[in-house]
């Protein structure tokens, strides 16, 4: 087969699978009163988990309730700081306490975490710190004070990708990743705008035309050159390419329109440059969101805000999972859609929550590759790569990893613990 033939099979092979994808999109189009129950019940559900957190958070009485108290300033990025915070209210959801935050002179705002969001309690933010204990604490413990990432010992047995047991049947039959909505239910509640915020975001929504369809790209730059692999605008946009060719079939007329998200300025330039044929929708960028030296600002807090407002509101988005600022945008999804779980291309790692529970996968077909030695039967548990600093000692050595695995072969296992809602 010469280069040509062999560029004309994998040309057709491409459209094959768009024609797939085109024929499941109508099946579901045709879910009728399937698709009305499930959006009907992602709604009831995530309204029924949104009043779990807000009865959490507004204890009858707030001088006898138990809390967990969590500091917010750590230094890393937005995104780094508010899975932070998730992991702390997770852990204050699993022991039924209420979430206490410092964030007086949060690195981002000098005003702390009200600037731009609603407070965690509307009734409940005080604690005495004489009355203050190390995690784990006890079940007497007034409040207790939630460790860093990379100290917490022993891990709460609810932090991500854990679903409760009281509702996994019904989120396992609504949703493609569970994990992911139940983590996005904590980002929905965190992400309570202030009124000015909302006007803001709605004021920039019309400036820009946002509107659908659109893909999200989030390129990220900067400091991440030193802890992901570098990827090119070029390999960014061949997904959106492809996913406006799947588009086209039953829309030949498509606009090819995108959001683009970068803290690098150059990349504006590129894709403009090299990509005349799409609408580019961005926010500009002030000199404080784009100097490293001075990142660390309100206003660059405001931009990162709006920008991961927008990317969550795409129909899809190409990013790179390895930077928290991403895997936050994608958990943010899941708030506006049913099920947003596979809307998505990562460019380097698969989805992960930082220092989570270890998480599996069963093999659903036999899967050989003698080039690296590898033999896993049909059934076998397998063990999905694992980040963080948290990994059990007692679990090293028992299973195989899922790295050198082929994705359609497996299935992710949905990890059910048991929990007291408040």
């Amino acid at each position: 087969m010469n280069q040509e033939d062999f560029n004309n099979l994998q040309k057709e092979g491409a459209e094959r699978v768009r024609v797939l994808q085109y024929d499941l999109w109508r099946l579901s189009q045709m879910g009728g009163k399937e698709g009305s129950w499930r959006k009907r019940e992602a709604e009831d559900l995530s309204e029924e988990v949104q009043q779990r957190l807000h009865r959490l958070q507004h204890p009858h009485n707030c001088a006898t309730a138990k809390k967990l108290f969590c500091n917010l300033e750590v230094g890393c990025g937005f995104g780094c700081q508010f899975h932070r915070l998730i992991h702390c209210f997770m852990a204050a959801y699993g022991k039924n306490r209420t979430l206490i935050v410092n964030s007086a002179g949060w690195r981002y705002s000098p005003n702390g975490w009200e600037t731009v969001f609603q407070p965690f309690s509307e009734t409940c933010t005080n604690f005495s710190m004489k009355n203050i204990t190390n995690w784990p604490g006890t079940s007497d413990s007034q409040t207790v004070r939630f460790p860093p990432f990379y100290t917490i010992i022993p891990m709460p047995e609810n932090m991500p990708l854990a679903i409760p047991k009281d509702i996994s049947k019904r989120l396992i039959r609504l949703h493609g990743r569970p994990g992911v909505w139940w983590v996005g239910q904590f980002v929905k509640y965190l992400f309570r705008f202030q009124p000015n915020i909302k006007e803001m975001l709605k004021k920039k929504e019309k400036s820009i035309q946002f509107q659908h369809p659109i893909v999200g790209v989030h390129v990220r730059r900067t400091d991440k050159r030193s802890e992901a692999k570098y990827h090119y605008v070029k390999e960014y946009m061949e997904q959106v390419e492809e996913y406006f060719a799947g588009l086209q079939i039953f829309n030949p007329n498509v606009t090819r329109r995108i959001y683009l998200s970068s803290d690098e300025p150059k990349v504006f330039e590129e894709v403009k440059k090299k990509y005349p044929q799409y609408k580019i929708l961005y926010q500009t960028k002030s000199v404080e969101v784009v100097d490293l030296a001075k990142r660390f600002t309100e206003a660059s807090l405001i931009d990162l805000v709006a920008d991961l407002y927008f990317l969550s509101r795409t129909d899809y988005i190409v990013l790179t999972f390895s930077s928290n600022f991403g895997r936050l945008a994608y958990e943010m999804m899941q708030i506006w859609s049913p099920d947003a779980s596979g809307k998505f291309f990562s460019l380097d790692t698969p989805y992960f929550s930082h220092s989570g529970r270890p998480n599996f996968a069963r093999m659903r077909f036999f899967h050989q590759d003698r080039r690296v030695n590898l033999t896993i039967q049909e059934g076998e548990r397998v063990m999905l790569p694992y980040i963080g600093h948290n990994f059990p000692k007692e679990l090293k050595g028992l299973y195989k990893s899922s790295e050198k695995i082929p994705p359609y072969k497996m299935e992710n296992l949905v990890d059910v613990v048991n929990l007291s809602s408040p």
